[in-house]
Protein backbone atom coordinates (compact mmCIF):
# COMPACT_ATOMS: atom_id res chain seq x y z
CA UNK A 1 0.00 0.00 0.00
CA UNK A 2 1.33 4.04 -0.70
CA UNK A 3 2.41 5.42 1.90
CA UNK A 4 -0.06 8.02 3.64
CA UNK A 5 0.31 12.06 2.55
CA UNK A 6 0.94 15.11 4.49
CA UNK A 7 -0.61 17.81 4.09
CA UNK A 8 0.68 21.94 5.54
CA UNK A 9 -0.51 22.56 8.84
CA UNK A 10 -3.32 24.94 9.90
CA UNK A 11 -1.41 26.40 13.09
CA UNK A 12 1.88 28.29 13.04
CA UNK A 13 3.87 25.97 14.68
CA UNK A 14 7.96 25.28 13.49
CA UNK A 15 8.17 22.65 10.67
CA UNK A 16 8.92 19.25 11.73
CA UNK A 17 11.28 16.94 10.32
CA UNK A 18 9.66 14.18 7.63
CA UNK A 19 10.16 10.82 7.75
CA UNK A 20 10.82 9.61 4.12
CA UNK A 21 9.53 5.73 4.83
CA UNK A 22 6.11 7.06 5.88
CA UNK A 23 5.98 10.93 4.26
CA UNK A 24 4.45 11.62 8.03
CA UNK A 25 5.77 14.86 9.49
CA UNK A 26 7.24 13.44 12.97
CA UNK A 27 9.76 14.55 15.64
CA UNK A 28 12.38 12.33 16.60
CA UNK A 29 11.31 11.72 19.77
CA UNK A 30 7.45 11.32 18.34
CA UNK A 31 7.51 8.07 17.90
CA UNK A 32 4.29 6.14 17.41
CA UNK A 33 2.00 5.29 20.55
CA UNK A 34 -0.87 4.19 21.62
CA UNK A 35 -3.72 6.66 22.00
CA UNK A 36 -7.40 6.07 23.22
CA UNK A 37 -10.14 6.73 20.64
CA UNK A 38 -13.92 6.90 21.02
CA UNK A 39 -15.55 6.00 17.83
CA UNK A 40 -18.33 7.58 16.49
CA UNK A 41 -21.06 6.35 14.85
CA UNK A 42 -24.18 8.08 13.46
CA UNK A 43 -27.33 5.90 13.08
CA UNK A 44 -30.67 6.39 10.81
CA UNK A 45 -32.70 3.23 9.80
CA UNK A 46 -29.35 0.87 10.31
CA UNK A 47 -30.99 -1.48 12.44
CA UNK A 48 -29.40 -4.44 9.90
CA UNK A 49 -25.95 -3.23 9.91
CA UNK A 50 -25.97 -1.61 13.47
CA UNK A 51 -24.59 -5.35 14.75
CA UNK A 52 -22.24 -5.73 13.08
CA UNK A 53 -20.51 -2.12 13.00
CA UNK A 54 -20.30 -3.14 16.90
CA UNK A 55 -18.83 -6.69 16.18
CA UNK A 56 -16.24 -5.47 13.91
CA UNK A 57 -15.27 -2.48 15.75
CA UNK A 58 -15.15 -4.59 18.97
CA UNK A 59 -12.77 -6.85 17.04
CA UNK A 60 -10.35 -4.08 15.05
CA UNK A 61 -10.33 -2.26 18.82
CA UNK A 62 -9.42 -5.38 20.83
CA UNK A 63 -6.92 -4.75 23.36
CA UNK A 64 -6.91 -1.09 22.91
CA UNK A 65 -8.38 1.43 25.18
CA UNK A 66 -11.55 2.67 22.97
CA UNK A 67 -15.47 3.44 23.26
CA UNK A 68 -17.68 3.14 20.67
CA UNK A 69 -20.74 5.87 20.74
CA UNK A 70 -23.86 4.45 18.79
CA UNK A 71 -25.91 7.53 17.93
CA UNK A 72 -29.14 7.43 16.50
CA UNK A 73 -31.75 9.59 15.83
CA UNK A 74 -34.62 7.80 17.29
CA UNK A 75 -34.76 5.11 14.05
CA UNK A 76 -38.39 3.85 13.11
CA UNK A 77 -36.30 0.97 12.73
CA UNK A 78 -35.53 0.33 15.68
CA UNK A 79 -31.59 1.06 15.40
CA UNK A 80 -31.31 2.35 18.79
CA UNK A 81 -32.83 -0.43 20.52
CA UNK A 82 -31.15 -3.02 18.86
CA UNK A 83 -27.99 -1.45 19.05
CA UNK A 84 -28.95 -1.31 23.02
CA UNK A 85 -29.87 -4.99 23.05
CA UNK A 86 -26.32 -5.84 21.53
CA UNK A 87 -24.30 -3.19 23.66
CA UNK A 88 -26.09 -4.49 26.90
CA UNK A 89 -23.12 -6.02 28.69
CA UNK A 90 -20.55 -4.78 26.81
CA UNK A 91 -18.68 -1.95 28.70
CA UNK A 92 -17.37 -0.05 25.76
CA UNK A 93 -20.84 0.41 23.82
CA UNK A 94 -22.90 3.48 24.65
CA UNK A 95 -26.15 4.38 22.66
CA UNK A 96 -26.95 7.50 22.31
CA UNK A 97 -30.75 7.95 21.40
CA UNK A 98 -31.40 11.64 19.63
CA UNK A 99 -35.48 12.33 20.04
CA UNK A 100 -35.47 16.19 19.22
CA UNK A 101 -32.13 16.35 16.53
CA UNK A 102 -32.15 15.32 13.18
CA UNK A 103 -29.03 14.79 10.68
CA UNK A 104 -25.81 13.20 10.59
CA UNK A 105 -23.52 15.81 11.03
CA UNK A 106 -24.79 17.24 13.91
CA UNK A 107 -25.03 13.29 15.18
CA UNK A 108 -21.52 13.06 14.70
CA UNK A 109 -21.05 16.75 17.34
CA UNK A 110 -23.35 15.32 19.55
CA UNK A 111 -20.88 12.29 19.68
CA UNK A 112 -17.84 14.33 19.90
CA UNK A 113 -19.40 16.44 22.93
CA UNK A 114 -19.83 13.19 24.50
CA UNK A 115 -16.88 11.91 23.87
CA UNK A 116 -13.92 10.52 27.08
CA UNK A 117 -10.78 9.33 25.13
CA UNK A 118 -7.97 11.40 23.49
CA UNK A 119 -9.06 10.67 19.96
CA UNK A 120 -12.97 10.59 17.87
CA UNK A 121 -12.68 8.24 14.92
CA UNK A 122 -15.83 9.10 12.65
CA UNK A 123 -17.51 6.26 10.40
CA UNK A 124 -20.75 5.38 8.87
CA UNK A 125 -22.93 2.26 10.41
CA UNK A 126 -23.31 1.42 6.54
CA UNK A 127 -19.71 -0.40 6.61
CA UNK A 128 -18.48 0.97 3.31
CA UNK A 129 -15.64 2.14 5.99
CA UNK A 130 -13.58 -0.50 7.59
CA UNK A 131 -13.31 -0.33 11.31
CA UNK A 132 -10.07 -2.42 11.07
CA UNK A 133 -8.56 0.27 9.50
CA UNK A 134 -9.26 2.93 13.12
CA UNK A 135 -5.81 1.36 14.63
CA UNK A 136 -3.55 2.08 11.49
CA UNK A 137 -5.28 5.76 11.54
CA UNK A 138 -4.76 5.97 15.04
CA UNK A 139 -1.09 4.86 14.54
CA UNK A 140 -0.32 7.45 12.06
CA UNK A 141 -0.57 10.33 15.17
CA UNK A 142 2.08 12.24 16.39
CA UNK A 143 3.12 15.48 18.25
CA UNK A 144 2.58 17.39 15.09
CA UNK A 145 -0.39 15.21 13.71
CA UNK A 146 -3.46 15.83 14.73
CA UNK A 147 -5.98 14.90 11.78
CA UNK A 148 -6.00 11.34 10.00
CA UNK A 149 -8.27 11.32 6.79
CA UNK A 150 -9.25 7.52 4.98
CA UNK A 151 -8.62 8.46 1.78
CA UNK A 152 -10.47 7.06 -1.56
CA UNK A 153 -8.26 9.09 -3.75
CA UNK A 154 -4.93 8.86 -2.23
CA UNK A 155 -3.06 6.56 -4.30
CA UNK A 156 -3.76 3.12 -2.68
CA UNK A 157 -7.76 4.12 -2.17
CA UNK A 158 -10.37 3.09 -4.34
CA UNK A 159 -14.02 2.68 -4.94
CA UNK A 160 -15.60 -0.46 -5.30
CA UNK A 161 -18.50 -1.27 -7.73
CA UNK A 162 -19.77 3.03 -8.19
CA UNK A 163 -21.59 3.76 -11.48
CA UNK A 164 -19.99 6.30 -13.16
CA UNK A 165 -22.50 8.76 -12.30
CA UNK A 166 -21.74 8.32 -8.59
CA UNK A 167 -17.93 8.58 -9.64
CA UNK A 168 -18.51 11.51 -11.51
CA UNK A 169 -20.97 13.53 -8.41
CA UNK A 170 -18.18 12.19 -6.05
CA UNK A 171 -15.08 13.76 -8.44
CA UNK A 172 -16.90 16.61 -9.32
CA UNK A 173 -18.09 17.71 -5.97
CA UNK A 174 -14.38 17.47 -4.24
CA UNK A 175 -13.55 19.82 -7.16
CA UNK A 176 -15.91 22.37 -6.34
CA UNK A 177 -15.02 22.04 -2.55
CA UNK A 178 -11.34 22.65 -3.87
CA UNK A 179 -12.52 25.69 -5.66
CA UNK A 180 -14.52 27.35 -2.47
CA UNK A 181 -12.30 26.74 0.43
CA UNK A 182 -8.52 26.79 0.49
CA UNK A 183 -7.96 24.63 3.52
CA UNK A 184 -9.13 21.33 1.49
CA UNK A 185 -6.60 22.27 -1.97
CA UNK A 186 -3.77 19.94 0.08
CA UNK A 187 -6.05 16.77 0.30
CA UNK A 188 -6.93 14.21 -1.92
CA UNK A 189 -10.17 13.52 -0.20
CA UNK A 190 -11.28 16.24 1.92
CA UNK A 191 -15.30 15.13 1.45
CA UNK A 192 -14.26 11.46 3.29
CA UNK A 193 -16.55 10.49 5.99
CA UNK A 194 -14.00 8.56 7.53
CA UNK A 195 -11.62 10.06 9.37
CA UNK A 196 -9.64 10.27 13.11
CA UNK A 197 -9.23 13.87 14.97
CA UNK A 198 -7.69 15.12 17.87
CA UNK A 199 -10.62 15.69 20.74
CA UNK A 200 -8.48 18.84 21.76
CA UNK A 201 -9.20 20.09 18.82
CA UNK A 202 -12.91 19.82 18.32
CA UNK A 203 -13.24 20.76 21.82
CA UNK A 204 -15.09 24.08 22.78
CA UNK A 205 -15.50 24.51 18.53
CA UNK A 206 -18.89 25.49 17.34
CA UNK A 207 -19.49 23.11 14.82
CA UNK A 208 -22.27 23.44 12.63
CA UNK A 209 -22.31 21.07 9.77
CA UNK A 210 -25.00 20.50 7.39
CA UNK A 211 -25.63 17.04 6.15
CA UNK A 212 -23.01 14.89 6.07
CA UNK A 213 -19.75 17.04 5.50
CA UNK A 214 -18.15 16.74 9.10
CA UNK A 215 -14.51 16.55 8.33
CA UNK A 216 -15.16 20.09 6.15
CA UNK A 217 -16.68 22.17 9.45
CA UNK A 218 -13.27 20.56 11.22
CA UNK A 219 -11.04 21.77 8.47
CA UNK A 220 -12.47 24.80 8.01
CA UNK A 221 -13.41 25.94 11.63
CA UNK A 222 -10.56 23.96 13.92
CA UNK A 223 -7.38 25.15 14.29
CA UNK A 224 -5.07 22.03 14.16
CA UNK A 225 -1.48 20.45 13.23
CA UNK A 226 -0.83 18.27 10.16
CA UNK A 227 -3.06 16.37 8.23
CA UNK A 228 -2.48 12.66 6.97
CA UNK A 229 -4.36 10.51 4.76
CA UNK A 230 -3.90 6.90 4.38
CA UNK A 231 -5.64 5.02 1.18
CA UNK A 232 -8.57 2.66 2.02
CA UNK A 233 -11.12 0.64 0.14
CA UNK A 234 -14.68 2.54 0.05
CA UNK A 235 -17.00 -0.77 -0.13
CA UNK A 236 -20.65 -0.46 -1.71
CA UNK A 237 -23.25 -0.70 1.08
CA UNK A 238 -24.81 -4.57 1.62
CA UNK A 239 -27.52 -3.72 4.04
CA UNK A 240 -29.94 -0.93 4.14
CA UNK A 241 -30.64 1.70 1.93
CA UNK A 242 -28.02 4.92 0.79
CA UNK A 243 -28.77 8.28 1.92
CA UNK A 244 -28.04 10.40 -1.16
CA UNK A 245 -30.77 12.21 -2.10
CA UNK A 246 -30.77 15.06 -4.58
CA UNK A 247 -31.70 17.12 -1.49
CA UNK A 248 -28.52 15.79 -0.33
CA UNK A 249 -26.53 17.21 -2.92
CA UNK A 250 -28.44 20.59 -2.50
CA UNK A 251 -27.66 21.02 0.78
CA UNK A 252 -23.97 20.24 0.43
CA UNK A 253 -23.26 23.06 -1.92
CA UNK A 254 -25.32 25.20 0.55
CA UNK A 255 -22.83 24.72 3.43
CA UNK A 256 -19.94 24.43 0.96
CA UNK A 257 -21.33 27.97 0.91
CA UNK A 258 -21.95 28.88 4.09
CA UNK A 259 -17.96 27.91 5.01
CA UNK A 260 -16.91 29.71 2.07
CA UNK A 261 -18.41 33.20 4.08
CA UNK A 262 -16.86 32.11 7.10
CA UNK A 263 -13.62 31.51 5.92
Amino acid sequence: MEPPSSSSTARSEPAPETDSASGLSRDHSDEVVSQSVSIVVPTFNEAENVERVISRCRQAMDGRDYELLIVDDDSPDGTWRVAEAVGEDIDEVRVLRRQSERGLGTAVVHGFERATKDFCAVLDADLQHPPELIPELANHVTEYVDVVIGSRYRKGGRVVNWPLSRQLISRGAIALTKLCLAETRGLNDPLSGFFLVRRSVVDDVDLEPRGYKVLLEVLVQCEYGHVVEVPYQFDERRFGQSKLTTDACRVFVEHLLTLRSRA
